[in-house]
């Protein structure tokens, strides 16, 4: 998720911007899911398992290496907090997970990974592939909204992407929220929203990743709706697994 400020903007010249429209495909929160159920259904596929993460949830899952999976974005404009661990998961300080550094190390510095880049662990090693990306507009330097950042925004008890993941993960071993790691933002167009545009993900955008090693993974539906972020409303996702 991000902040409502952003120092430096001028630094981040390097995210690639929010691509055309295509297609005459609308924008905003859409509750025509058409477009989305065509595009999980364009490609032969030998079994599909779809999971609607409902608006402000979580949901975790696991998946083998060289197994194919899909976020997409159900109704436009949201954005995802993607989390991920080596399998088997351990709570444990020294357990090797996603890392947004290491990432952009390997980028050279950028924060949008393209098609065919890697997402790399905190040791240095692939832990994802691009495959298909219809957005490519994402952040890696943003960190997982948490209970403590929305005390400051005078919002107690308000859900966060850290809380929901910590909740999904419950089933492997995690017990609290600080525990999470800083994560993917798919779908999160950075700069841009600092200068008070909206994202610019539509219905049945998706991200296609290649697990490169077994992993233990975690996904929320980002809860902040504030300054028009998430298009002003959460709205549910979902998660497509076993794509062959």
């Amino acid at each position: 998720m991000t902040r409502k400020s952003f120092p430096q903007q001028a630094a981040l010249t390097t995210t690639t911007p929010c691509p055309p429209e295509k297609g005459g495909a609308s924008s905003g929160n859409s509750e025509s899911r058409a477009e989305w159920e065509t595009l999980l259904t364009t490609q032969p596929r030998s079994t599909l398992k779809t999971h609607v993460v409902p608006a402000a949830r979580g949901f975790a899952f696991e998946v083998k290496a060289s197994s194919h999976f899909r976020i997409v974005d159900l109704h436009g404009q949201q954005v995802v907090d993607f989390m991920a661990w080596a399998s088997p998961y351990s709570p444990s300080a020294t357990c090797e997970h996603f890392s947004t550094s290491y990432t952009r190390y390997a980028l050279g510095g950028l924060a949008t990974p393209k098609v065919g880049e890697c997402l790399y662990t905190n040791r240095d090693r692939k832990m994802f592939t691009l495959m298909d990306d219809t957005v490519k507009t994402h952040d890696l330097l943003y960190m997982a909204c948490n209970p403590g950042f929305y005390e400051r925004e005078n919002q107690p008890g308000h859900r966060s992407c850290a809380t929901n993941v910590a909740e999904a993960m419950e089933p492997w071993g995690m017990k609290h929220w600080s525990e999470v790691i800083d994560p993917f933002n798919v779908f999160q167009n950075t700069p841009y929203y600092t200068l008070k545009a909206l994202n610019c993900s539509k219905p049945g955008d998706y991200l296609e990743m290649r697990a490169e090693m077994d992993v233990v993974c975690a996904v929320s539906s980002c809860p902040f709706e504030g300054e028009g972020f998430n298009g002003g409303k959460v709205t549910a996702v979902a998660v497509v697994l076993e794509i062959g």
